[in-house]
């Protein structure tokens, strides 16, 4: 019951679609300390919000981090198109203004709404709707070409998608572009911080020589599956490992901050006013759960439970047991190493400014539905900083890629890593100009996604073509599938490649896959 309440919630909490980001629009920037509005081709206004941004950034109320970041920006773009660079640099540093205006408004947002009434109700029904692919309008970024055929043609450049040199030469077992996957099994990493997002599933940070981990105890297998075919195909993404598991030295931090995740709470009213029930829909968890064992200095091992056993006395630790533990193995975790020259500002939703109408994120719809990633809110991306602190790009990226391989359709339930629940295929035959996707809808509406075209759909399809069979075992094994359970992964995807391609009619460009 409490998975369908939680859904329910969600789904009545769709945000709503922005406009596209035309330059003489007035815009606003809304944070704790207030709302300033401004007209971005206006000097005027933007000295009015570098002077906020700067007020807001050295009051009192010290911004969280990931505001602070984007008022420093703000304060660093207003300060360039003041400067009177010429008309393109201008335009692009006012498109970045908006971007990352609407990325520190994104933090404001709710991921679920903070009250149910019933008066929500047909609101809630009608999100039962989520199509995808049923647009007809051709995407407004696509590059010139002499082809008349659109779907040929690459969007132009831009800071969520670069076309890949070599689609069936990456290297999936490592990916990401590097040489080698972080050693998590050597060393005995130390506690650097706790998990203070919104995140359902438990973890914290560890760091060791210099190089900080996010450990997060769940989606161990489909994150790192999903986000390496990501990245293959030219979209932003984080490295993400699975590992079995990993050394931290105890810390009684471990677990005194284990449950620091932001609450996530609604209430349910009738006629807005009278309230029925309140609930945190963030679930507590046990961190002693998350341990395999711990290894004492005289070299025993303790269980998990054994370890709460000895180091509790109710609610308080045993110093003199903590002086006896060397350090902590943890249960299996997905694993994000962190790169200090990428810092995250806030979200970028799928429906705000324009997104809706490029290419490469209608065709990250279709790549999203061969792996069965559902969960597209707007909270699961991330608008980034890249590079020097002074000069920085811009960079969208799709920041938790966990919700898919397994059942992927529904109105109340969704299940991912779940290979039974994980169809032969996703894609009908297409009628004509009209594209067909099955057994999949995401979790909340996604306005990319629905206008996915059939041209958008041969384009992205073009790429998925292009991995071979060696790829995808790779990919799966890095994410720590074995056995059967790979094999049958395996099978259905390129199942599910097989189909699209017929059913997108490509088959004389890329011809039926087999298993090796």
């Amino acid at each position: 019951m409490r998975r369908w309440i939680v859904l329910a919630v969600c789904l009545a909490g769709v945000g709503a679609l922005a406009d596209p980001p035309r330059l003489d629009r007035v815009f606003a920037l809304r944070t704790d300390e207030g709302t300033v509005r401004f007209n971005p081709a206006s000097d005027g206004d933007l000295r009015v919000l570098h002077h906020d941004a700067e007020t807001w950034l050295q009051g009192t109320d010290e911004p969280e981090k990931h505001e602070r970041r984007g008022l420093e920006e703000i304060e660093r773009l207003t300060k360039s198109i003041l400067a009177k660079p010429g008309p393109a640099d201008r335009q692009r540093l006012e498109l970045d203004l908006i971007e990352t205006t609407f990325a520190v408004n994104n933090l404001q947002r709710p991921e679920i709404p903070k009250r149910f009434d019933f008066i929500m109700t047909p609101l809630f029904f009608g999100q039962f709707f989520r199509p995808v692919g049923v647009g007809h309008k051709p995407a407004d970024n696509l590059q010139p070409g002499a082809s008349e055929d659109l779907s040929r043609r690459d969007p132009a450049p831009s800071s969520f998608w670069a076309r890949p040199a070599d689609v069936a030469g990456e290297d999936l077992s490592i990916g990401f572009g590097r040489t080698a996957e972080p050693d998590m099994a050597g060393p005995i990493w130390h506690y650097y911080s706790a998990k203070e997002s919104t995140g359902m599933n438990p973890g914290y940070e560890v760091e060791a020589d210099g190089l900080r981990v996010k450990l997060k105890f769940g989606e161990l297998h489909s994150e790192p599956v999903v986000t390496r075919m990501f990245w293959a195909l030219g979209f932003n993404a984080d490295p993400t490992d699975f590992s079995p598991a990993v050394k931290v030295a105890y810390d009684r931090r471990i677990f005194t901050e284990f449950n620091s995740r932001q609450p996530v709470r609604t209430s349910f009213t009738v006629l807005w006013f009278i309230p029925i029930y309140s609930m945190n829909l963030q679930p507590h968890k046990d961190p002693f759960n998350y341990v395999a064992s711990a290894v004492l200095r005289d070299g025993r091992r303790w269980s998990g439970a054994q370890l709460k056993a000895h180091l509790l006395n109710g609610t308080n630790f045993i110093p003199s047991v903590e002086k006896q533990i060397d350090y902590l193995v943890t249960t299996p975790a997905n694993t994000q190493a962190r790169d200090p020259k990428v810092k995250s500002i806030g979200p970028w939703d799928y429906g705000q400014l324009g997104h809706d109408d490029m290419r490469e994120v209608r065709g990250a719809g279709l790549l999203a539905a061969w792996l069965g990633f559902y969960d597209t809110r707007f909270d699961n991306t991330k608008l980034r900083l890249v590079g020097p602190k002074k000069n920085p790009r811009l960079v969208h990226y799709f920041s938790d890629l966990g919700g898919g391989m397994g059942r992927a359709k529904g109105q109340f339930y969704w299940k991912g890593e779940n290979v039974n629940e994980f169809t032969w295929r996703f894609t009908a035959p297409a009628q004509g100009r009209k594209l067909r996707i099955i057994n999949y809808s995401p979790i909340v509406h996604n306005a990319a996604f629905k206008a996915m075209t059939l041209d958008d759909a041969r384009w992205m399809a073009r790429l998925i073509g292009q991995l071979r069979p060696r790829q995808i075992t790779e990919a799966l094994a890095a994410a720590g599938y074995e056995g059967t359970t790979l094999d049958l992964y395996a099978r259905k995807l390129i199942s599910r490649r097989n189909y699209m391609i017929a059913d997108l009619g490509l088959s004389a460009e890329f011809p039926p896959l087999g298993e090796n």
